[in-house]
């Protein structure tokens, strides 16, 4: 017997009575058995309140559109946008610039065990009025309640009531909460489902397709063949319009002569000469257009001018050039600009064009001839 062995231990399992196969096995198989019950229930039995939003005023959702059910929902979302692609939390879209892109957050709490709404710091705000509220008032003469944080800042989750109302933007709810998830006669759905609101985006374009195309039985669909028919109706759509378009006679539209009927006292295209168009009203109304007058000689500057004094308090005298001694190289007499008219400029000859006798044709050959005489 070796030390620490007890003697009178070393017995047979048949002497003993004991067989391992008596043990239990242990936690293997019954805790997925309570999973799969526990799921089950949860899908049957909801834990969560019936919350149902009922709206009262709103001048963005449609009249027909009177009711959000959020019974199979823990999370709706509020905004101005419509969801994110692939999201699977609902939002009640408010299409409005009061309403901010994600406005606020109804949700249920289940460490409360109750529904709290919470603003995601919206700009104008969310205002919680409660069912048996009477106190003063965020706007003048605008019963909307209590507004649930400033501009801009996220606010604490607010705990909602039976019969609350919630504003944001334009669109007041009323809270309908039901702890046994049974809805009452206010808050009751239509059997069709056209009084709800709808939760999630719907491709309208892809719908609308379908339905123009036509209904395909469910037996024998083929997917390549209804591919075929929606290109067929879309292109045959498309032929149409342009048919459509290219048999309405298309005229053509002196846009310049509307122009110069309308503004017939512009100022001509050619400066110094007059306009090639002879038969445009501008032609006509050119010979009654106001010349410009002729700038008159430059004159000395009187004594009381201030740069004057300046200068002869520096030294300088009337009659002498700007400098002192051999370095007085400057000007006497100013220089004199020669002033054009009829809109010359500088090149042009001194004598004014002699006008056409309408025909613009032969003046402008004779003022090329001209030009190419003064060249040689």
């Amino acid at each position: 017997m070796e030390d620490g062995e007890v003697s009178g231990t070393n017995h047979t399992y048949a002497e003993t009575g004991y067989d391992p196969a008596y043990e239990w096995p242990g936690n293997t198989e019954i805790p997925q058995s309570t999973t799969v019950l526990n799921e089950s229930l949860s899908s049957i039995f909801k834990p969560w309140s019936l919350l149902r939003l009922l709206v009262q005023t709103s001048s963005v959702l449609p009249k027909v559109q009177r009711l959000a059910v959020l019974d199979e929902h823990k999370e709706v979302q509020f905004g101005r946008d419509i969801a994110p692609a692939g999201s699977g939390t609902p939002r009640v879209r408010l299409k409005e610039m009061a309403v901010s892109k994600l406005h606020a957050t109804v949700f249920w709490d289940a460490g409360r065990r109750e529904w709290a709404v919470v603003d995601m710091g919206s700009k104008h705000g969310s205002f919680l009025r409660p069912g048996g509220y009477s106190g003063p008032t965020v706007n003048v003469g605008e019963d909307f309640g209590v507004r649930l944080s400033p501009p801009r800042v996220a606010s604490f989750p607010r705990a909602l009531k039976h019969k609350d109302a919630l504003t944001i933007g334009s669109t007041t709810f009323v809270v309908h909460i039901h702890s046994d998830r049974t809805s009452c006669e206010g808050c009751a759905s239509s059997g069709s489902g056209d009084n709800t609101i709808p939760l999630f985006p719907t491709s309208k374009g892809v719908k609308r397709a379908r339905e123009e195309v036509g209904s395909i039985p469910s037996e024998g669909r083929d997917a390549k063949k209804a591919l075929t028919m929606l290109k067929r109706t879309l292109l045959s759509r498309h032929d149409t319009a342009r048919s459509s378009a290219s048999s309405q006679p298309s005229s053509y539209v002196d846009r310049s002569a509307k122009r110069r009927a309308l503004f017939p006292s512009s100022p001509l295209d050619t400066p110094g000469a007059p306009s090639p168009r002879s038969d445009s009203p501008s032609a006509a109304s050119s010979g009654s257009a106001r010349m410009p007058e002729t700038p008159a000689p430059p004159q000395p500057l009187p004594e009381s001018n201030i740069g004057r004094q300046l200068l002869m308090k520096q030294g300088w005298q009337p009659g002498t050039a700007l400098g002192s001694g051999k370095k007085a190289s400057g000007l006497v007499e100013p220089l004199e600009v020669s002033a054009t008219s009829n809109r010359l400029g500088l090149g042009m000859p001194e004598k004014a064009p002699t006008p056409s006798n309408g025909d613009w044709r032969e003046s402008g050959k004779q003022k090329r001839w001209a030009d190419m005489i003064d060249e040689k």
